[in-house]
């Protein structure tokens, strides 16, 4: 299986980002009878843990304000960001994530202010760091750190120039899983990755 690679991905200035269905989040709210405003919802109640154990969504908190490169990563090869060039700063698992509708996508937490049909809708819209993914449970991964990444650019005089430079990373390794994962990951893991 693939790997996906998006570039240039926002964190929309907030130091979070959210791996999920956002189709299923929907499903979930409607089912538990919980607000619009899922942003408050979800960080002063239990619920946001809870949506968190069983699979609805992957939360990364501590994301700095930096254009990452995303990758999506099925493949049983060896991961982007272990690859002797690129610098892993974080390696975490134990995560869980159910996918109910055919995808998930990579997106930021004010969408959670007003999760709506509409809300939905916009997110599929403007988010480009999304796969299609078969239904059922994944277990997830989550790196971060620097890519070496090559970049292509068209000088005056109409030659094409390559600038390397290290780029800011996540990585999401997915596995399908036949049952429910067992969640063990820690909700309050900072992300940070160091751009120096």
């Amino acid at each position: 299986m693939p790997i996906y690679k998006f570039d240039e991905v926002l964190n929309d200035l907030m130091d979070y980002f959210i791996l999920g269905d956002p189709h299923y989040l929907l499903q979930y709210k409607k089912q538990h009878n919980l607000p619009d405003d899922l942003l408050t919802e979800f960080t002063t109640e239990e619920t946001g843990d809870r949506a968190v154990e069983q699979g609805v969504i992957v939360p990364m908190i501590g994301i700095e304000n930096h254009p990452y490169t995303i990758y999506f990563n099925l493949s049983e090869n060896v991961s982007e960001l272990m690859k002797p060039e690129n610098l892993l700063q974080h390696k975490r698992d134990g995560y869980c994530l159910k996918v109910n509708n055919g995808r998930i996508y990579l997106y930021t937490i004010p969408y959670l202010r007003d999760f709506t049909e509409a809300k939905v809708e916009a997110l599929k819209k403007f988010k480009q760091a999304t796969i299609e993914l078969s239904n059922g449970w994944y277990t997830v991964t989550v790196l971060a750190g620097l890519t070496n990444q090559v970049t292509e650019i068209e000088t005056a005089t109409g030659e094409i120039e390559k600038i390397e430079s290290m780029e800011p990373t996540f990585e999401f390794i997915l596995k399908p899983s036949a049952e429910k994962p067992e969640y063990t990951a820690d909700f309050n893991y900072q992300f940070r990755v160091d751009a120096e």
